[in-house]
């Protein structure tokens, strides 16, 4: 895998950009709200290419960067602190650790607390928090995708897919029509449920639509209007991409 740094300057230093070569026609660079920089070329793009690509865009990467740092809903989810914060559903959450006879956590509006027996077992808060947190995920993405399901896509004779949910990358999505499976990116739970809504539908036509054609879209379109609003949305506030 491909990495190449950058200078950001004095304020963010230098970061390390993951390059991604993929079957894909077009560039994708962005940057997510761990930071992490990650840009997705076709195959065959030179690399004298790609440093010129990145070097024009260093002041965009700075600049979201810094967005992010300043966000009160930066959180990276692999590093819970007692205050930190990070986004559920569109909408920032503090999260807290509270000394219990049993371990758990639980949401109670704009907070989520993490009940520890050892309040100083840091990996035990860890582990609490990243189950709640894919717990949490699944039952929701798999709420929608029934609704989307039954309301759309059972008059065609197809079959529910299963939902899985795991960390991604460079994806909010995937279909795989062949087993009747769709994987979602356990981070969009950080996002209004319209985006979680679009990227399921997006995923769903797949079992329809194979590839990203005009009848793809067109598709999506009878049956989300409002598809391309969603998906700005989606970029972001979630996720800065271009």
């Amino acid at each position: 895998m491909e990495t190449i740094i950058l200078d950001l300057g004095a304020i963010n230093g230098q970061v390390s950009v993951q390059i991604i070569r993929k079957n894909i026609k077009n560039v994708h660079l962005k940057v997510f709200r761990n930071l992490d920089v990650v840009l997705s070329v076709p195959m065959t793009v030179p690399s004298d290419w790609i440093d010129s690509f990145l070097n024009n865009h260093i002041e965009w990467i700075d600049d979201q960067i810094t967005k992010y740092k300043k966000s009160s809903g930066y959180n990276n989810l692999s590093s819970i602190r007692s205050g930190s914060s990070t986004q559920l559903l569109g909408k920032d959450v503090r999260i807290y650790k509270e000394a219990s006879l049993i371990d758990r956590v639980e949401l109670d509006e704009k907070k989520v607390f993490i009940f520890l027996r050892d309040i100083s077992d840091e990996e035990q808060a860890q582990k609490l928090f990243d189950q709640w947190w894919r717990n949490t995920a699944s039952d929701i993405f798999q709420s929608e995708t029934e609704k989307l399901y039954q309301k759309i896509f059972k008059k065609y004779g197809l079959n529910q897919p299963k939902i899985l949910v795991r960390k991604m990358k460079t994806l909010w999505g995937s279909c795989t029509p062949s087993k009747d499976k769709i994987t979602l990116n356990e981070y969009l739970l950080k996002a209004d449920i319209r985006c979680i809504q679009y990227v399921i539908l997006h995923e769903l036509t797949h079992l329809i639509y194979l590839n990203h054609s005009k009848d793809f879209y067109s598709f999506l379109t009878i049956h989300m209007p409002d598809w391309k609003e969603r998906k700005k949305q989606l970029d972001n506030e979630v996720v800065q991409g271009l």
